[in-house]
């Protein structure tokens, strides 16, 4: 197999995968979704570079009260002020999203062509990057452990064809976001990333952000918020949501704490990407 759009991006750069019910959506470098926005226009669909409105994923309520919001019944983008990535819509579930960016990858396969003509020649793949992209499925059923109100992201590691794998990951979490073990901030850099990266990004509403990255990460995350809410009394509405192998999938926290939190990861040698 040969890699479209083959060149490996950079350590720090990286794209996010979110999969609603009946839309996903890229967060990212640059030219990585723009990578990706060639491969999907290549097989036939045309994604949206600007904030789209799927139902599905901004109308979140933080709180159980939020329901009862007729605001959120007519869910509408927000002005971004603070963003260090690109995004990109698609009205596709997960399943029907691969298999498009498959069909790009085979649609653009013409630019891989050997050279010389006689020489070697590879059946086309999505890239690496991509396709073992970070990614997580919305679910609205996820439990919350928290004050916040149920449904949220769940992680959903990618197999070696890039779907997602059935089951979650097999990492172990904590039996509750405020129980995460103490684990020292130098041992994120010891799995051999040079830039160990967290997103924070206001994916569902414009009262809250969601802190994503890997489950064991999540829990190292639980604990500086911990340390945070000594002085910070709203990072005491941590919640975290977890599927159904109890992994911790991602952490929801009120819009006043991001600022300080991208400070905080920051200052402890982590590559923040943030999209409010």
């Amino acid at each position: 197999m040969i890699s479209v759009l083959g060149s490996q991006p950079a350590p720090y750069e990286r794209v996010y995968v979110f999969h609603g019910s009946a839309s996903t959506q890229l967060l990212g470098t640059g030219r990585l979704v723009t990578a990706a926005q060639k491969l999907l226009a290549a097989a036939g669909v045309d994604p949206h570079v600007s904030p789209a409105i799927h139902t599905d994923i901004v109308a979140r309520p933080y709180t159980n009260e939020a329901l009862q919001d007729p605001i959120l019944d007519a869910p509408s983008p927000w002005v971004r002020s603070h963003t260090s990535v690109t995004e990109l819509s698609v009205q596709l579930p997960a399943q029907m999203f691969w298999d498009r960016l498959n069909a790009g990858s085979w649609a653009t396969w013409s630019e891989q062509w050997p050279s010389p003509a006689d020489g070697p020649m590879f059946p086309p793949s999505v890239p690496d990057w991509l396709a073992h992209a970070p990614r997580w499925e919305l679910d609205p059923l996820a439990p919350a452990l928290g004050p916040a109100a149920p449904g949220g992201w769940i992680w959903a590691p990618a197999s070696s064809d890039g779907s997602t794998e059935a089951g979650g990951s097999e990492a172990s979490a904590p039996s509750s976001p405020s129980r995460a073990s103490g684990v020292a901030w130098d041992e994120a850099h010891e799995t051999g990333e040079q830039y160990p990266w967290v997103g924070l990004f206001q994916l569902t509403d414009v009262e809250s952000f969601w802190v994503l990255t890997t489950p064991e990460r999540l829990d190292q995350v639980v604990a500086l918020c911990e340390e945070l809410s000594g002085t910070h009394s709203a990072f005491s509405w941590l919640t975290g949501y977890f599927d159904p192998m109890d992994v911790l999938g991602s952490l929801r926290l009120p819009m006043e704490c991001a600022a300080e939190l991208e400070y905080a990861l920051t200052e402890r040698g982590y590559s923040v990407d943030v999209w409010w």
